[in-house]
């Protein structure tokens, strides 16, 4: 009976080390900030709210890309989503609010098949540098796909919470934790379709 309580308790002990180390590599991710100059910040989409709203997630994300558009570090940027269940698509979404801020036309992308975060990766044009913008929480997932994707000239930026922290953050960070385990132990082309 000992053996097995040893067994169950280094299963239990070592699942916790595993949970630890991915929790600290995911917050490693946080507040990470770009300094350099690319060609296109590319922004994951995010839940859109009833009426065609954008979330506070989805929103933070496109103010910091504009912000850096109108700094001069992109000189395009790149917005990719999925269908919402409101009826109005997560890019068309992020190209309202992009207006909003006076974003020109000619610099704004519309990826409308970036159905997640590997897809929007997957259909990034080759030749060029990319700054990945998101939450904090999402940025660690990001580098992961980018790097089983083969994309090499990128880097991360995490969009600023102009709205506060998110109340279901410690569902993201969990979220993200399970697929960082999932993801990472297979090469991402196995799970696209």
């Amino acid at each position: 009976m000992k053996t097995v309580l040893r067994f169950f308790g280094a299963i239990v002990l070592g699942g916790a080390f595993l949970f630890g180390i991915t929790a600290l590599y995911v917050v490693s991710f946080y507040n990470y900030e770009s300094t350099g100059e690319y060609t296109c910040a590319v922004v994951f989409g995010a839940a859109v709210w009833p009426g065609g709203v954008a979330s506070h997630a989805l929103a933070d994300r496109v103010h910091e890309a504009v912000d850096l558009y109108e700094e001069g570090r992109v000189t395009c940027m790149r917005f990719s989503g999925a269908p919402s269940v409101y009826g109005k698509h997560e890019v068309e979404v992020m190209r309202d609010v992009a207006h909003s801020r006076n974003a020109p036309h000619e610099a704004i992308e519309l990826d409308f098949h970036g159905y997640n975060t590997q897809d929007t990766i997957a259909n990034l044009p080759s030749g060029r540098s990319y700054l990945f913008i998101s939450n904090d929480f999402h940025l660690a997932r990001i580098n992961l796909f980018a790097r089983q994707l083969g994309i090499s000239d990128y880097a991360l930026h995490a969009s600023e919470y102009r709205f506060g922290r998110y109340s279901r953050e410690s569902y993201f960070l969990l979220r993200e934790i399970g697929a960082l385990w999932y993801y990472g132990l297979m090469p991402a082309q196995v799970f696209r379709g």
